[in-house]
């Protein structure tokens, strides 16, 4: 059994109660695979990254096969824009469509996508991304400035570290695993930080050496990640340099090449 977020945000939770800790979020139009039901909460597997846990069921949609071949089984276009809405044509009422949502059936002359038996127009087009794999990946990272730091947050509104590469990556049409621990084991190896291209992901460990987060590296000594806000720092050999508290606040471990 399948189904699809017809919600803007879906936190994706540890256990099927909206107390337990966020563990991701589902954004509109991603789908998934319903694994188990409990309490009237459904324990799914997102198809794009294969993350588990617990949604409210009030906030997706479970669709039988037949109809997820006609409706969800078709082209979509990922949202760009950091921030954006769209209007249900037959109920006017707006919505917000966050960076890396699906839009099934758009039409980029008219503006519009559907999702399931709605219509939706965007409210303004949206800028493209420029081309280039690397440099969309480091555009879409960069339209998240400022974005406030949410543990299993992947919106404008609260993302983590890893949600925010996962997030730019995908956008420029690459899938890759949720976690930083996840995104460390793809990919190959760089070597020296010199070597290094934008777009490239550099991970940093703790004391245990367990990866414990992840950047997007801009090139020129930059790299833009997720601590506080998305914000850009400084990087060196050493690991992350922050200005504001003149200190070293990440050790690098390594850098990977995976787009």
């Amino acid at each position: 059994m399948s189904g699809i977020a017809t919600s803007s945000v879906v936190p994706m939770r540890a256990e099927p109660s909206e107390q337990s800790e966020m563990v991701s979020q589902l954004l509109w139009g991603e789908t998934f695979r319903v694994e188990e039901t409990a309490d009237r909460w459904l324990r799914i597997s997102a198809h794009h990254d294969r993350y588990v846990g617990w949604v409210n069921p009030l906030m997706v949609s479970v669709v039988d096969d037949e109809k997820w071949e006609r409706e969800v089984g078709v082209p979509y276009h990922i949202s760009a824009p950091a921030l954006c809405f769209a209007v249900n044509e037959k109920t006017h009422e707006r919505v917000f469509i966050p960076q890396g949502s699906l839009l099934y059936r758009y039409n980029e002359l008219a503006q519009t996508f559907a999702l399931l038996h709605n219509t939706f127009k965007l409210e303004e087009a949206p800028d493209k991304l420029p081309s280039g794999r690397r440099n969309a990946i480091v555009a879409a990272a960069q339209r998240l400035l400022n974005a406030p730091y949410l543990w299993g947050g992947r919106t404008a509104l609260g993302i983590d570290c890893s949600g925010l590469t996962q997030l730019a990556y995908s956008v420029a049409g690459v899938n890759i695993p949720r976690n930083a621990s996840q995104q460390a084991e793809k990919g190959e190896i760089v070597n020296f930080l010199d070597s290094a291209q934008p777009a490239d992901l550099a991970f940093f460990d703790n004391e245990e050496g367990k990866i414990m987060h992840v950047g997007i590296l801009l090139g020129g000594g930059k790299i833009i990640h997720a601590s506080g806000a998305v914000h850009v720092d400084r990087i060196d050999s050493e690991g992350i340099f922050s200005a504001a508290q003149n200190r070293y606040t990440h050790k690098l471990r390594v850098i990977k090449k995976l787009a």
